[in-house]
């Protein structure tokens, strides 16, 4: 029993001991558990109070940023306000610097943190006028982006981004682009053309095309009238009404002074006169001698080499490659045709009746256009594809007698006596030719040749002795110049850039004029009408204009103001700088008004437009902007 009660006493000690070491082993777990749980319950805190302090200062940033964003909007607004012309393509960083906002530079940095840039964009629109990214420039429209960038953290990039369109919305724009606009100012070697619609009435300014001759005038003293003339190679060869001297030859080397070199005598007064190579050929008023062919090998000393007798007077001779066609002064087989092919020695191989005297004859390709006195039917169309055997194919009623025939392209252009007229015949079809216009000119038409889009026409007026029509538009033509040569002119040519006019004057039978070259002056200007803005604290923005330029061409702009309409004459033209010195030379310039002006309310403008004498600047329109 002892035994036994000291086991159990034993195995009860044991059994405490033993619980007690399992109940601190638990303690101690149960702190580290405990101690793992805080930690992880703190470190959560402290990492939310990080992050959420980290968001707040991020949240800061990006607001902050957005402002700056938005200011740069609100700044180049103020900007675009002040003077939309500043806001001109590019990058810039902005500057407030005396309560004035400007560009700079860009990029611009701010707080040494963030970075900005604005980018201003041209704006096009599409037919419809949308907004499109080709198509016509809008200079009243710019897209303003602005960019607001930083590193987060020094290491991830951020961008803030604004953008708006702005438009040239608070002017007010005087503008002149119609004729009817332009034609209240005043020119001065300047006008006004018209140029294509829309609008309709749409004009532009140019320099004063002009078409007037030189001043250059020389004459040779021949001793009688000067009938015909024909030039070449420094000589001019005259039919003159000079009984036994019906030709004269006179050296035009020198136009200034050209010299009477001979005279001949070839049984007549000279009618009508071509050459070429050692022959000229005359028609003379000798019913015995009609035609006199003239050997000029040397000018100087001129020889008759054949005399051909038709019973009747010569008229006007054409030489068209070996075949001379030519005209007489009766009313039965006037229309002869000659073979040349020995040029000294003319021989007739056909003729033709047209039961009227044939004046003037010329020739263009297989027809030969003949002028008659025929009632009912002055000019003859004769076809020449075989000269030994032309034939009559059409016939036209001009409305009298002709007297000179000169044809250009598809156009025969007429003379007829008894009215001061040249018809303008189409000649498209050669077998049927018809009246397309009638020009008037300032007498009666005795000549004509053609000269680089020219006519020039001796005129039987003493006054107006030479008439220049200009056919640049062919079955349209007008009258370019009238011009006094002392005389009546009978016969014309043109050689070497100068026109050889004879005239009805026994002492200048010869007048030497240079041929007209029209052109451009070399300057001129164009003075705008006054315009009242209605206010004297107006301010003025800028001033534009639309043109075409041309080498050798400048286009220069001035304006002045006033208080009042009656002042603005007195006031002093300035340009770009508000001086008298300068001048807007480019587009859409800012307006600088002159200190000294009176004041502001109205204004005008001038144009100062250069040539190179053969083309001319064009301005368009002409726009002044401006707030009242």
């Amino acid at each position: 029993m002892d035994s036994l009660h000291t086991n159990s006493a034993e195995s009860r000690t044991a059994g405490r001991s033993t619980l007690l070491s399992s109940k601190k082993a638990f303690s101690l777990v149960e702190i580290l558990i405990a101690m793992v749980v805080f930690s992880i319950f703190t470190t959560g805190i402290v990492y939310l109070s990080i992050s959420t302090l980290e968001r707040d200062d991020k949240a800061v940033v990006k607001n902050e940023s957005l402002l700056y964003t938005q200011e740069c909007l609100e700044a180049v607004r103020n900007i675009k306000d002040r003077d939309y012309l500043d806001l001109v393509s590019g990058q810039y960083g902005l500057s407030f610097t005396s309560d004035t906002w400007s560009f700079i530079a860009a990029p611009e940095l701010i707080d040494d943190f963030y970075s900005r840039t604005v980018t201003i964009e041209d704006v096009y629109r599409d037919v419809d006028g949308n907004i499109a990214d080709t198509g016509t420039l809008d200079p009243e429209t710019k897209y303003v982006t602005c960019d607001v960038t930083w590193d987060w953290k020094g290491v991830f990039p951020q961008t803030e981004t604004l953008s708006a369109y702005m438009t040239n919305w608070r002017g007010y724009n005087w503008e002149q682009t119609l004729c009817s606009e332009f034609t209240g100012g005043s020119f001065s070697s300047t006008e006004t053309v018209e140029t294509p619609i829309p609008p309709e009435d749409n004009c532009a300014v140019a320099l004063e095309f002009t078409e007037s001759m030189s001043e250059f005038f020389s004459s040779a003293d021949t001793g009688e009238h000067g009938v015909d003339v024909s030039a070449e190679n420094g000589y001019a060869y005259l039919a003159t009404s000079k009984t036994n001297q019906g030709f004269a030859v006179v050296d035009i080397a020198i136009p200034a002074s050209p010299v009477v070199e001979n005279k001949l005598d070839i049984g007549g007064k000279g009618r009508y006169v071509v050459n070429s190579g050692n022959y000229a050929y005359v028609g003379v008023e000798n019913s015995s001698g009609g035609l006199v062919t003239v050997n000029i090998t040397d000018p100087t000393n001129p020889s008759v080499a054949k005399t051909t007798n038709f019973s009747a007077m010569g008229n006007q001779p054409f030489l068209a490659g070996s075949y001379l066609y030519m005209g007489l002064e009766v009313t039965t087989n006037s229309f002869r045709v000659f073979s040349i092919s020995t040029p000294s020695n003319p021989t007739q191989v056909a003729y033709l009746n047209f039961d009227a005297n044939t004046n003037v004859v010329h020739v263009d390709g297989n027809y030969a256009y003949v002028g008659t006195d025929k009632s009912g039917g002055q000019l003859k169309v004769v076809d020449i594809t075989t000269p030994a055997s032309p034939s009559l194919v059409a016939s036209l009623d001009v409305g009298g007698e002709i007297n000179a025939i000169e044809i250009y392209g598809t156009v025969a252009y007429v003379g007829v006596s008894g009215s001061s007229a040249i018809q303008v015949v189409n000649i498209s079809n050669p077998l049927s030719p018809s009246i397309a216009y009638t020009l008037t000119t300032s007498g009666k038409v005795q000549d004509m040749v053609y000269n680089e889009d020219y006519l020039y026409a001796a005129i039987d007026e003493t006054s107006s002795g030479l008439n220049i029509i200009n056919i640049s538009n062919p079955f349209v033509p007008y009258l370019a110049s009238v011009n006094d040569i002392t005389g009546k002119g009978t016969g014309a040519c043109v050689n070497e850039g100068y026109v050889f006019i004879t005239i009805d004057i026994n002492n200048s039978g010869l007048v030497v004029k240079e041929a007209l070259v029209p052109g451009y002056p070399t300057s001129g200007t164009y003075i705008s009408d006054a315009f009242d803005t209605g206010s004297e604290q107006i301010r003025y923005n800028f001033i534009d204009w639309d043109y075409t330029d041309t080498v050798g061409g400048t286009i220069k702009l001035q304006i002045r103001t006033a208080d009042t309409e009656a002042h603005l004459s007195s006031a002093t033209w300035v340009g770009s700088d508000g001086t008298a010195s300068t001048y807007y030379e480019n587009p859409r310039t800012t307006i600088v008004t002159s200190p000294s002006a009176t004041g502001k309310r109205f204004i005008q403008f001038q144009i100062i437009m250069t040539s190179d004498t053969f083309e001319t600047p064009l301005v368009d329109s002409v726009n002044i902007n401006y707030n009242p």
